[in-house]
């Protein structure tokens, strides 16, 4: 079964990614952010999130709750769901920002004995020679018996993965998948979907693997924690802190995860002083800043490369450094809107080397990379020249 991810699921992976000023309602992107902290801590524990807090919030929670972890639970807002759902469609949805009550009421299939089915994905992620990265159902997903005198009522045409909350005002589906062929129930028969049957999948892209793999993880909940949605979970932490502070960051995780600080908190007194201290040795470590940064990059570092690999791949050049970089737009794909600028360069050879990729990553401790984009032909500059990225020439967007 062939599937997109829905833009507004990759809409608001690419604000946790680039930071963009998004289009979708805030309250998608908070719950969103409940649902990434919800699944850090599944797999990694308290620890996990609160290593992922700029060092101003965790100062601030430890002097507003160390005394009384217990006061951080007036910051629940009500749990939000975090399991996804599937569901059968009578009709092809738009790929646009459709939200959950538009689906449900013009596309889902309407018959009695139907309802969603859970969606589990326990085999993981699989990553193929081509480069995207797709989830399968492990999972038999049993819709039916249809009780009516219709059946079904209706052929199904699609399929709908969805959160669990996916049929409110702001809801939004999570992917569409078109089915082999067309089926429809009589009376008393159920329509069913094998294991392994329905793939959901991020095709190649100029966002790295690990990036593409981490969305997946957070969406259908798979096993393991990709090291990207520890990155995803840091960025928008720091732009939530630089907002609202402690309190929004508190107020935006799950609250399981909160519920979960504030016992862990209670038994371990020293929870957030460790991280501090910690982090007083080595503060650089910890700059979780939402700046990006443009590089210039004199050979192909690799498929899905790491920061190390960028960086080794970084042209060297007298009059040469990294620029930072902004990216904006609308849905699920964001742009420089303006020239970014390197140079002059100031050696008799100039750049000494050709400028073959640039890539987009943040701060180099925290070690996330982007996108990496190859130019069409590669470039040098002579002594005093500069090398420039014209405006909307830097393009990323996920899948």
């Amino acid at each position: 079964m062939a599937s997109r991810i829905t833009v507004g699921l990759r809409e608001l992976w690419l604000e946790s990614l680039v930071d963009q000023a998004s289009s979708a309602p805030a309250a998608r992107v908070t719950r969103w952010y409940a649902v990434l902290t919800h699944r850090l801590w599944r797999y990694g524990g308290v620890t996990a999130w609160l290593n992922c807090l700029p060092t101003e919030a965790l100062t601030a929670l430890q002097a507003q709750f160390s005394a009384r972890p217990d006061d951080a639970l007036a910051k629940r807002t009500g749990a939000e769901p975090v399991t996804a759902w599937v569901g059968l469609l009578k009709s092809d949805p738009p790929d646009g920002l459709v939200s959950g009550s538009e689906l449900a009421a013009n596309h889902q299939l309407s018959a009695a004995g139907y309802i969603p089915q859970r969606l589990l994905c326990e085999g993981g992620i699989t990553t193929s020679p081509d480069g995207s990265v797709s989830v399968v159902n492990s999972n038999l997903l049993v819709f039916g018996p249809f009780t009516g005198a219709a059946g079904s009522a209706a052929s199904v045409t699609h399929l709908a993965v969805m959160p669990g909350d996916w049929a409110t005002p702001d809801g939004m589906p999570l992917a569409y998948v078109a089915v082999d062929a067309s089926a429809a129930a009589s009376q008393g028969d159920c329509l069913m979907i094998p294991p392994g049957a329905l793939r959901i999948e991020l095709p190649a892209s100029p966002v790295p693997a690990p990036e593409r793999i981490a969305m997946l993880q957070a969406t259908v909940e798979t096993p393991g924690l990709p090291g990207p949605l520890t990155g995803a979970v840091r960025q928008m932490s720091r732009t939530i802190s630089d907002s609202t502070g402690i309190s929004g960051v508190l107020t935006q995780g799950h609250d399981d995860v909160i519920t979960a600080l504030a016992a862990e908190w209670k038994t371990n007194p020293s929870l957030v002083s460790a991280i501090l201290a910690t982090r007083s040795t080595a503060p650089r470590s910890y700059l979780y800043t939402a700046t990006k940064y443009v590089r210039l990059l004199t050979a192909d570092p690799g498929t899905n490369p790491t920061m190390s690999q960028v960086l080794a791949a970084e042209l060297v050049s007298t009059g040469y450094m990294p620029q930072i970089i902004t990216l904006s737009g609308s849905g699920a794909s964001a742009s420089n809107p303006a020239r970014i600028t390197f140079g002059a360069f100031t050696d008799l050879a100039g750049s000494g080397q050709a400028v073959t990729h640039i890539a987009v990553t943040s701060h180099p401790s925290t070690g996330r990379v982007m996108a990496v984009l190859p130019l069409a032909s590669a470039v040098t500059a002579k002594r005093y020249e500069t090398l420039s990225i014209p405006e909307q020439l830097v393009q990323v967007g996920v899948g």
